[in-house]
């Protein structure tokens, strides 16, 4: 938090509800929520988000119209969906963070409800939120495992996304 606070920029991936990678009784959106209410910097949604606990199986999140947001329209180009292959959302609270913004929504949602992809300011640094981490598997993970080739998935723009978010976090 700190870091963040001090001008950092924190990538939030996060992954569906009972997906614990490592076993230990905790998965990606539980830490991450963790992390937002329970640290020594600031536990009153900093962020301006929380991670839901779901588990959607598949969707394509569309992005908003906003040209000129720089993580939709930036230098590696155009974001238009992404891809949710067992993934979650957050929900928006502008009451606690005025700078948190939904950039792409699950099928049928806006507003402060299904935000598949989030953005967010907290002191001089910058947050990105992504509710899943197949859209950055480029399907060469550990064999026997269930693998998605989301950074070159034909419905999305996957790689746009994450690096015009990451560029965008690192300035």
């Amino acid at each position: 938090m700190t870091f963040v606070k001090n001008g950092g920029g924190l990538f939030m991936i996060s992954d569906h509800t009972g997906a614990d990678r490592n076993n230990d009784g905790e998965d990606a959106l539980e830490i991450l929520n963790d992390l937002m209410t329970n640290n020594s910097v600031d536990s009153t949604d900093p962020f301006g988000f929380s991670i839901d606990s779901l588990s959607i199986s598949s969707d394509y999140p569309s992005a908003i119209s906003d040209s000129s947001n720089p993580v939709l329209h930036g230098s590696f180009g155009t974001v238009t969906k992404s891809l949710i292959a067992s993934g979650t959302t957050a929900t928006l609270k502008p009451a606690d963070n005025s700078a948190v913004k939904g950039l792409l929504y699950r099928t049928g949602y806006s507003g402060n409800t299904g935000a598949f992809f989030a953005t967010s300011t907290f002191g001089s640094g910058k947050v990105a939120f992504w509710g899943d981490s197949s859209p950055i598997d480029d399907g060469t993970g550990q064999s026997g495992n269930t693998l998605y080739d989301g950074w070159n998935d034909t419905g999305a723009t996957n790689a746009a996304l994450a690096l015009n978010a990451t560029e965008w976090l690192s300035q």
